[in-house]
């Protein structure tokens, strides 16, 4: 298992607007069949800091959706409409794996 995270802090002011778009993605992604997204925010922390988590089975089908999804016009439309609202230069990634079974 992977989770794929993605940290970003969402400018003053629009953080609603980011939230419906992160919805619309999600709604979009659910109906074309890919791994939908979990989003949280800090209870104390970095203030309007926001966190996107999707899990995937493996790696091909982390690379497979997100080549699909940077290649869908509308799911682009989106993305880019969601980073408008992000402070630039705040966004970080990670990519975590469960533990693997020790024998």
């Amino acid at each position: 298992m992977y989770r794929a995270r993605l940290i970003v802090e969402v400018k003053i002011g629009r953080f609603k607007e980011y939230t419906e778009t992160f919805q619309k993605i999600n709604e979009l992604v659910k109906a074309r069949g890919w791994t939908e997204s979990t989003i949280w925010v800090t209870a104390i922390g970095t203030l309007n800091e926001v966190i996107v988590d999707t899990d995937y089975p493996d790696l091909a089908t982390m690379e497979r959706e997100q080549d699909a999804l940077n290649n869908d016009p509308e799911a682009r439309a989106l993305v880019i409409s969601a980073v408008d609202c992000i402070v630039q230069g705040s966004g970080r990634s990670e990519l975590i794996s469960s533990i693997p079974t020790l024998a």
